[in-house]
């Protein structure tokens, strides 16, 4: 049986360190200036343009209306290459890695949300649909795997209890659905996933390793 101490090991402590220093912090702020960038055009959008359309269709509403489609077009595109440049910062090792996965699913998905607007035909309805399950998939998936198996405290336990609320309430108001609050639902889905982003971020990467080493190893 071997029991879990701190070896000396000058080598890989400067590597930590190094990493530590140079990834988390850029990283953080880019994706916050990304989510501020999101937000803001949501919120722009719906200053603009509130009906019964935005509680239906949600965000994806929209991208089809002419007022709103530069708006939203320029936004998503801005944020996404934030949230490209931002994975780049993050280290390979867990969680990081799956964070960037994530990242760079979000980015290039919601570019492609942009590009099959659900009102030309059945085909780009069902892509369009399609594509927003899976962004939803990634982020609800990577939030839990964050929350309960590396945070493991009570920030991020009500941050995916928020993201989770969210995406049920997004879920019962896709259209035909018995609630009419997609927009809504959307935006609180993501508030919850950019809390558990943010906090883990906040945590130096060397933290975060050291949470997931068993006491004792045999």
């Amino acid at each position: 049986m071997l029991i879990r101490g701190k070896r000396s090991n000058p080598a890989k402590r400067k590597t930590d360190k190094e990493i530590d220093e140079e990834s988390s912090d850029p990283a953080l702020h880019q994706v916050v200036a990304s989510e501020i960038v999101l937000l803001l055009t949501v919120m722009v959008c719906t200053i603009m343009i509130w009906n019964n359309n935005v509680n239906v269709y949600g965000i994806s509403y929209f991208g089809v209306t002419t007022p709103t489609l530069p708006i939203v077009a320029i936004g998503f595109v801005t944020g996404s290459a934030i949230l490209i440049m931002a994975s780049k910062k993050l280290p390979s090792y867990a969680p990081y890695g799956l964070v960037r996965l994530t990242l760079r699913v979000v980015s290039v998905g919601i570019v492609l949300l942009l590009l099959t607007p659900y009102t030309v035909d059945t085909f780009f309805n069902w892509t369009h649909m399609t594509l927003g399950a899976i962004i939803f998939a990634i982020e609800m998936y990577t939030g839990a795997v964050l929350c309960f198996r590396h945070m493991r405290d009570l920030i991020s336990k009500w941050a995916l209890a928020l993201q989770f609320f969210g995406g049920v309430l997004a879920m019962f108001s896709l259209p035909n659905n018995m609630l009419n609050f997609m927009l809504e639902g959307e935006v609180i889905f993501q508030l919850g996933f950019m809390v558990l982003l943010n906090h883990l971020l906040r945590t130096q990467p060397s933290e975060v390793t050291d949470r997931l080493s068993p006491d004792i190893q045999g």
